[in-house]
């Protein structure tokens, strides 16, 4: 009896093997879909009570070809959307900057900050991302589409 289930267990159990695990990650997915070669996480290191804002952020060119000039505008704003300043700058943006090519398939590192404010601030996001395709075509992501090609963590 022992014998029989035995065959047939190893068949089942290849064929799990044989099965594609599914992407943990369906914005990529999405990403992809739309023929966006990049995809943005970023990781939050702030320190909300110490008026600190830092940021890890990883970039992935999905695509077979380089990207180049890649650039991502954060802002922080208060509780009211007014855009804040970190006391160390005179302009409110931070920047996540690439100016190398990012070969095909690969990740790439940027680290944000640490910024201080003067105030308490209540939302970083993202602004914009651009970035140069191969074929010389600059490419703008607004405010308005940026969520389907980022992740926070």
């Amino acid at each position: 009896m022992l014998c029989e289930w035995k065959p047939a267990f190893l068949l089942f159990l290849l064929s799990l093997g044989c099965v594609p695990f599914q992407n943990k990650n369906p914005e990529k997915d999405w990403s992809q879909s739309l023929e966006i070669p990049v995809f943005i996480t970023v990781f939050n290191r702030h320190h909300l009570d110490k008026k600190e804002a830092q940021m890890f952020v990883k970039a992935e060119n999905l695509d077979t070809e380089p990207i180049s000039q890649l650039q991502i505008l954060f802002f922080a704003t208060d509780v009211n959307q007014n855009l804040l300043v970190p006391e160390e700058q005179r302009t409110p943006e931070l920047v996540c900057s690439y100016p190398e090519k990012i070969p095909p398939k690969t990740k790439v590192k940027c680290h944000v900050g640490p910024f201080v404010y003067p105030m308490l601030w209540s939302q970083i996001k993202i602004q914009s991302i651009s970035f140069t395709t191969s074929d010389r075509v600059r490419h703008f992501i607004s405010e308005e589409d940026v969520d389907v090609f980022t992740e926070w963590k």
